[in-house]
């Protein structure tokens, strides 16, 4: 199993990251169905986008992954969600740290999610910087999955095209982010894990003002609709595999 190192916190910040940090997060299991005792397990490694801030729980697109997945017959577990408003890349590191040193964290899961980068673009972390941070998350994800084949990674949303984006120094916001999916996509490569980008659904925000939630800035649950057709296939293969 990969080593499951520490990375360092972030600092910093500015009015688009407090944003993302003003509600709680959640780094418990997700709700949205019936517990069961068993089945397949889920693990969402991520921030707010995986948190699903700004909608109902039952909208969150890992809750929706579960309950489709039961429709289809499967028996799954309630999902185990690591993921906080606001996290970086340290920041969830930080966080598996202390489930593993907890109780209820399972040594190996069916299926792993990892939607990470967001807030590390947000503090204008260099592109050079992010990558081995990125890497390392990757390689700590497929740690806990029966093989990187398990592993699915998400692109990070095109937060830039949102009325808090926009207040935001998009264009070096929109370059650096470009930037960031481009070593998420060669590092899930490298590593054999699967890859989902919602980078193309993010972009429908422009002329379609229902696909933002409240806050101006995260999915509505309708844009995580969107999202879920994507995920769910690939997730799918990933179990059935």
């Amino acid at each position: 199993m990969p080593s499951r190192r520490r990375t360092l916190r972030l600092g910093g910040g500015g009015l688009l990251s407090g944003v993302l940090g003003l509600l709680a997060g959640c780094s418990a299991p997700g709700s949205g169905g019936t517990a069961t005792p068993a089945g397949e397990r889920i693990l969402a490694l991520g921030d707010s986008y995986t948190v699903g801030t700004s909608v109902a729980n039952e909208d969150r697109w890992v809750n929706e992954l579960v309950e489709k997945r039961r429709e289809a017959g499967h028996t799954v577990a309630d999902p185990r969600v690591i993921a906080e408003n606001g996290w970086t890349t340290g920041d969830l590191n930080e966080a598996i740290d202390k489930a593993e040193s907890g109780v209820g964290l399972a040594d190996e899961y069916d299926l792993v999610t990892l939607l990470i980068g967001a807030n590390n673009c947000f503090q204008s972390q260099p592109p050079g910087e992010f990558g081995p941070k990125f890497a390392d998350t990757l390689e700590r994800a497929v740690g806990f999955a029966p093989s990187a084949d398990s592993v699915v990674v998400i692109t990070v949303p095109d937060y830039t095209l949102t009325p808090v984006g926009q207040q935001n120094q998009p264009g070096e916001h929109g370059s650096r982010l470009t930037a960031y999916n481009d070593i998420i996509e060669r590092e899930a490569e490298a590593a054999g894990a699967r890859l989902v980008d919602v980078v193309p659904p993010s972009k429908e925000v422009v002329g379609s003002p229902e696909l933002i939630a409240e806050d101006d800035l995260h999915p509505a649950a309708e844009q995580y609709d969107l999202w879920l057709e994507l995920i769910y296939p690939v997730a799918a293969a990933a179990l059935d595999a």
